[in-house]
Formats: C-alpha cells, structure tokens, sequence
C-alpha cells in the first residue's frame, strides 16, 4: 500500500515536471534576440545612451555610443525608448523575427523656455540703485574757509553786484558790499564760473574737434579768443560749430 503511494506521487512530480519544461519550451522557442538602432529623425545620427525598457519583461538595456542595442523578446513585447533631447518613443515587437537590425526612429524635443532679457546693468530698478549708490568725486570743492561760511550764509542772498542789492537796507547793502564773508562767496562766484568755461573749452576739446594737441592747441585757442562771457553766453553746439568754422580759417591763415 505504502509502495503504492509512492508511485503516484513520482508519477505526478513527473507530469508536471513535463508539463513545465514544455511550456518553458514553448515559450522560449517564440523568444528571440533582437537587434536594434536608435536614430534622430532630423538629421539620422545615431543616439547614444537611449533607454529601452521592454514592459512585459520588466528589463531593460541602453544603446551604446553609435545608438546600438540588443535583447531578448517575444512578439508584441512593448519597448519604451526615451533619450534626452527627444521624445518618448513606443515600439511593438513584431511576430516574426526580422533579418536585419531594426532601426527605430527618435523625433527631436523642443523646449519651450521663457523669454529673458539680459542687461549688464539689471533691471531698471537695480540701474538706478546703481546711480544712487554711485560715489562722485567732487572736484569743485569749496575750500574749508568758505564752507564755514556756507554754515551761517545763505545762497539766495543777494549781493551788490546782483540787480535784487537794491532792495537791501543801507546796513545790508555795506555788509553785502565789505564784510569778508561776501568778499569770499563772490569770489568763489567767480572761480566757479571760470571753472564751468574751462569744462565747456579746454585743450581736449579742440584736440577732439580739430586734432590739434598740446602748444598747436593753445595757438589755435589764442587765434579764436574767445571771452568766458561768450564761451557761457553760448550753447555746447554753437560753441563747436563755431570752434569747426574758425579752425577753417586758421587752416587758411596758415597755407597762406
């Protein structure tokens, strides 16, 4: 009896053993080795590095340097393909086993980026934070004795030489007229005023206008004699108009 139950028992274990190598076989005789390529639509270059996931089969492979890659499936396996650059692909393995390599084809990826402005100077907001910040030379400095001056003066008083000094009491008039702090600030006046002729003509400016550099420079300047009244009587524009008409006629001077 005890016998007898062993032999069935191997019987069995025998079925299935049978039965599972012939549905392994079966499996793997529909099994084959694929080989494919991965190319780019726009210009046909091989794509290096794409990923191929085989769904049903739960692997995976990467085509190497020239877009090459290899690997076991089975009809109507699904391959996902997805490469940086290019958009994602889906390939169906066909029934029958092809003769040659597969080339599978990868359309190109566009990126839509936002637009961006780029200034050395930021935005405007940071441009003019900039310019706040900015830290000037000031090279018309009054000297330290008029400043002092500047503390207990004000800028809107006139003086004798302006037509307002009429209105001023005989006290303010003799004050205006004598005491060191006017003496001070009309002379810084007219320092000041020297100083905005000398931005608006100097030496650099006939060398731009004309060419002219160092003593030639002076020479010309000395042929113009111009006054500080009319260099500061004068726009910029007319002022090198002027400088242009003349440096004509100190040209002709000179050939004669």
């Amino acid at each position: 009896m005890y016998r007898g139950l062993i032999f069935v028992n191997t019987v069995i274990v025998l079925l299935l053993i049978l039965g599972i190598s012939e549905l392994y076989g079966q499996r793997n005789d529909s099994s084959y080795y694929f080989y494919g390529k991965v190319l780019s639509l726009e210009k046909g270059y091989p794509v290096a590095f794409a990923h191929i996931i085989n769904e049903n089969a739960g692997k995976g492979v990467a085509s190497d340097s020239l877009g090459n890659f290899e690997t076991w499936v089975n009809p109507g396996d699904i391959l996902n393909l997805s490469a940086i650059g290019f958009e994602h692909k889906v390939y169906e393995v066909p029934e029958n086993n092809p003769d040659s390599v597969v080339e599978i084809i990868l359309e190109n990826k566009i990126y839509v980026i936002p637009e961006v402005s780029i200034s050395y100077l930021g935005t405007y907001k940071e441009f003019k934070q900039k310019v706040l910040d900015l830290e000037l030379e000031d090279k018309n400095k009054l000297n330290p004795q008029v400043e002092k001056i500047f503390k207990y003066v004000e800028l809107e008083y006139p003086l004798v030489d302006e037509p307002q000094a009429s209105i001023l009491s005989p006290i303010s008039l003799i004050y205006s007229a004598f005491s060191k702090e006017a003496k001070a600030i009309k002379k810084y006046r007219k320092v000041k005023e020297r100083t905005d002729v000398k931005e608006k003509y100097n030496v650099t400016i006939i060398k731009n206008l004309t060419g002219l550099e160092g003593l030639k420079a002076k020479e010309f300047m000395d042929f113009c004699n111009f006054t500080d009244d009319y260099v500061r009587s004068i726009t910029e524009y007319e002022l090198y108009s002027e400088i242009k008409k003349r440096y004509k006629e100190y040209q002709e001077e000179k050939e004669d």
